[in-house]
């Protein structure tokens, strides 16, 4: 069965290429669309499309009011097209808060042109978000009581049927509470998740919504020496034999009642990675973090440059911590949140016995702007197994590396749990590869955190 896609917008121009761009894709369709909020609500009751692609400013009733009011009636994964404006990136957030899943930036100059990578983005952003109806039950519950069916997201896929580099839909064995023998055996035969943009050397590699052509590299070599290494009982390193990495049969779900004290490890800093439905996952972990919390925190975020500023004045307004865009030379403080600005890349340094956050201009070929594994390669240079790495939800594999360079140094990863990630691709690459390891739901890492890092 094709996808079916209703798509919202009063500007009859984008409607008609939003609907030409979904159906070039023999697996979308278009059900309908619809001029505004009001009409969308009715459209959704009427056809119950698989996901929704919403404008943000409409006549009659906003994006926003439709959001929560389909939520609240037919629960449906929806798709925010926004503005790259500061007012857009207010109104997106607020949509977000309301349950829309994600958000896509409404480039009219790529859209006119045609241009493939736009194009493929939309389609792909489309495609997973589609798949994520067991979320949208989830925050309609939570967010408004609605009750709706519980069932499970979709069993694992075997490999040899999963679309070529599809890592955000592509299920792991390491759900919660549904690891089988026969579904662990497969860990090392689930799709492999594609080379992430690592250094300003790796040129032309891809994620799941680009069509760059892929170029063999190093750092992708190394990513298939990090999973060879992850499998192997004694793996080799440069620097002679080291431990071997958790099989997936070793890793379990985390909760802060499987985690009675603190291991006692000392850090000196946590490192956090996430994009598709990080907006909301990283909302929910920071504001439960306490005033005192004894380190500082960094953040790469995949969002354009035009939304840091105003997601991280959001989120200071709402946490206990503070909260900030991370700027150049800036010092890093305890109990205080970094998050690196968009389309820049974020480096952390330690000048004698103080970090410090650095800011780059990132090259134009590299895929992620901020990219997570740049980020954690910095970390791990400044902090070595002195810190906890945290991977929450998002499409691709971004961060995979990072955690394995991370992990060799005798850090500490914890990665989301599929049940409450929007998109369980970069979790999923992480966890699979062996570097995580806990898997947790999204509640459970800020009191896990405090634990562990407070001893509380």
């Amino acid at each position: 069965m094709p996808i079916r896609v209703l798509i919202v917008d009063d500007s009859s121009f984008f409607r008609r290429r939003i609907n030409e761009i979904v159906t070039r894709d023999p697996a979308m369709e278009v059900a309908g669309t619809a001029a505004n909020g009001r009409e969308a609500v009715e459209k959704v009751l009427e056809l119950k499309p698989d996901v929704v692609t919403m404008d943000v400013e409409m006549p009659i009733m906003n994006g926003i009011e439709a959001v929560r009011e389909i939520m609240s009636k037919c629960p449906t994964p929806i798709i925010m097209f926004s503005s790259l404006t500061e007012e857009g990136a207010t109104a997106t957030f607020n949509a977000l808060d309301a349950g829309a899943l994600d958000f896509i930036t409404k480039n009219f100059d790529d859209i006119a042109r045609n241009r493939d990578e736009a194009m493929d983005m939309i389609r792909s952003k489309i495609r997973s978000i589609a798949r994520q109806k067991f979320q949208a039950n989830r925050i309609a519950r939570t967010r408004y009581g609605v009750t709706v069916p519980t069932a499970p997201p979709p069993p694992p896929r075997p490999a040899s049927t999963a679309p070529s580099g599809d890592t955000g839909s592509s299920r792991s064995v390491l759900g919660s509470f549904r690891r089988t023998s026969d579904t662990v055996a497969r860990v090392s035969t689930a799709s492999s998740p594609r080379p992430s943009a690592f250094s300003a050397r790796s040129s032309g590699q891809t994620s799941q919504a680009s069509v760059l052509p892929e170029r063999q590299s190093a750092l992708s070599r190394m990513r298939q020496q990090l999973q060879a290494d992850a499998a192997a009982s004694a793996p080799q390193t440069r620097g002679g034999l080291v431990p071997p990495s958790k099989s997936a049969r070793e890793i379990r779900e985390l909760t802060i009642a499987s985690l009675p004290k603190s291991s006692g490890k000392k850090y000196r800093i946590v490192a956090i990675g996430s994009s598709t439905g990080g907006p909301v996952a990283l909302q929910e972990l920071l504001t439960h973090l306490p005033g005192d919390f004894p380190v500082p925190l960094v953040i790469a975020q995949h969002m354009p440059g035009t939304f840091t500023a105003s997601f991280a004045a959001r989120l200071d307004k709402l946490c206990q911590i503070s909260v900030c865009e991370a700027k150049n030379g800036e010092v890093l403080k305890p109990g205080c949140a970094y998050l690196a600005p968009g389309g820049q890349q974020m480096y952390v340094e330690v000048r004698g016995v103080q970090g410090m956050i650095r800011i780059r201009e990132s090259e134009p070929q590299m895929c992620y702007r901020p990219c997570v594994d740049v980020t954690f390669e910095s970390v791990n240079k400044s902090y070595g197994g002195a810190v906890l790495a945290v991977i929450l939800t998002g499409m691709g594999a971004d961060g995979m590396e990072g955690c394995g360079i991370l992990k060799r140094s005798g850090a500490t990863v914890w990665a989301q749990n599929e049940e409450t990630s929007v998109i369980y691709g970069m979790p999923q690459a992480v966890v699979n590869a062996g570097h995580a390891d806990f898997v947790l739901p999204i509640s459970e890492f800020a009191p896990c955190i405090v634990r562990e890092v407070m001893g509380r």
